[in-house]
């Protein structure tokens, strides 16, 4: 492994800084936990994010953007390491919650949102999460143009308790420590009530989302999973493949190959903090809805009667392997990910022992991933669907 520093600062701030790769370029991420009680907070903070985007010069060689979310905001930002200074100094003025012109930055979040709605999938996952979560800040994933125009002033300092810098380099990953704590040491404490505790979602229930003269369908389903950290992830997660995580999946050839019923359907983990969940996504055409949340459930049914095979596993397995080595090949995947797990409270090292831990799950404790987690009474979620195209019942339960 390559060499890495992990310190907390007497602030609050955990820095992670890792010497990796060899092409002379600094990639930082800066996880700023922002939690989001009201739709107003969230209009502030993807503001504040939008801001954070916009406000550089380019010419000063600083790539730096944000993202905000009900969660949290995320700070990427890349430089040549000769410009490790001037990155971080960038990062530290960022915690002060200032997002710049206000005006700009209103006036691109506000495109931006009325492009995301007219998205019918965007109506699709609000749906979603107001079934699954009910009246939690997180079943507001957007704020509308109204939230925002409502904003006038943005002064919200970041707390650097919670927060996390990752930064990856080819160089003394002390160096970079150092150099990261002398810029962000300074970053006063503040207060930051974390959001209410996810409600466990109540599984089993399949909820039609009206949308008519639509000729496509859009099946979202959820169900309980675990977190990365958990004993019993690895197994569930090569079973997640076996059944829909990959082309060869059981889900893709019964569906797609052998029926034709979906233009795609894909099984992935969906990680809300503290409140892990395993996704199945599905679209089909209106004429193929009905059959295909049939196929759906007899798949998770015939796992029971044929659980994964010896074969199945290793498959599953060496695909998990190969595209977890493609997709964090590069530096800015590497530390997109490490940041990822930091802003869900898992631990970011578990990153580095993913391969082992694949390496050693059994077929039997793959089989018993999937009886326990993967059976269709499990799975709630949304059909939007034209309502003439839905089945009387909703049910993935024969």
């Amino acid at each position: 492994m390559n060499r890495l520093v992990d310190r907390l600062l007497p602030n609050g701030l955990r820095i992670m800084a890792l010497e990796y790769g060899v092409m002379p370029m600094v990639e930082a991420r800066l996880h700023l936990p922002a939690p989001c009680h009201t739709p107003a907070d969230l209009a502030a903070s993807m503001l504040l994010a939008t801001g954070v985007s916009l406000g550089r010069d380019p010419g000063d060689g600083v790539e730096l953007g944000a993202a905000g979310d009900v969660h949290r905001v995320a700070v990427t930002a890349s430089a040549a390491p000769a410009d490790l200074g001037l990155l971080l100094t960038t990062l530290a003025g960022v915690t002060g919650g200032r997002p710049g012109d206000l005006a700009t930055a209103r006036g691109h979040l506000a495109a931006r949102l009325r492009v995301l709605g007219a998205h019918p999938d965007v109506a699709t996952r609000t749906a979603l999460s107001r079934h699954l979560f009910g009246g939690h800040p997180v079943a507001h994933p957007f704020p509308t143009a109204d939230d925002v125009a409502a904003i006038t002033e943005i002064g919200r300092p970041f707390d650097p308790r919670g927060a996390v810098l990752v930064v990856l380099a080819p160089e003394d990953p002390e160096r970079l420590a150092d150099a990261a704590g002398k810029a962000l040491g300074g970053w006063a404490p503040g207060h930051t009530t974390p959001l209410p505790p996810l409600p466990p979602i109540v599984t089993g229930r399949l909820a039609a989302l009206p949308q008519p003269g639509t000729a496509q369908s859009r099946i979202r389903l959820r169900a309980p999973a675990v977190a990365a950290p958990d004993p019993g992830y690895p197994a569930l997660f090569v079973a997640n493949n076996v059944v829909g995580g990959y082309l060869s999946s059981r889900l893709a050839r019964s569906l797609r190959e052998d029926r034709g019923y979906v233009y795609g359907v894909r099984s992935y983990f969906d990680p809300h903090p503290g409140r892990p969940l395993l996704a199945v996504e599905a679209d089909t055409a209106a004429a193929t809805t009905s059959a295909a949340l049939e196929v759906l459930g007899e798949e998770f049914d015939r796992l029971g009667d044929h659980p994964p095979t010896e074969e199945e596993v290793r498959a599953a397995r060496t695909y998990a392997l190969g595209s977890a080595a493609t997709r964090l090949a590069s530096r800015a995947a590497f530390a997109n990910a490490l940041a990822d797990l930091a802003g869900r409270s898992e631990d970011p090292l578990l990153l580095f022992d993913f391969a082992r831990r694949l390496g050693a799950v059994t077929t039997d404790e793959v089989i018993a991933a999937a009886a326990r987690h993967l059976t269709p009474g499990r799975f709630s979620g949304v059909v939007a669907a034209d309502p003439g195209a839905l089945p009387e019942t909703l049910s993935l339960v024969r």
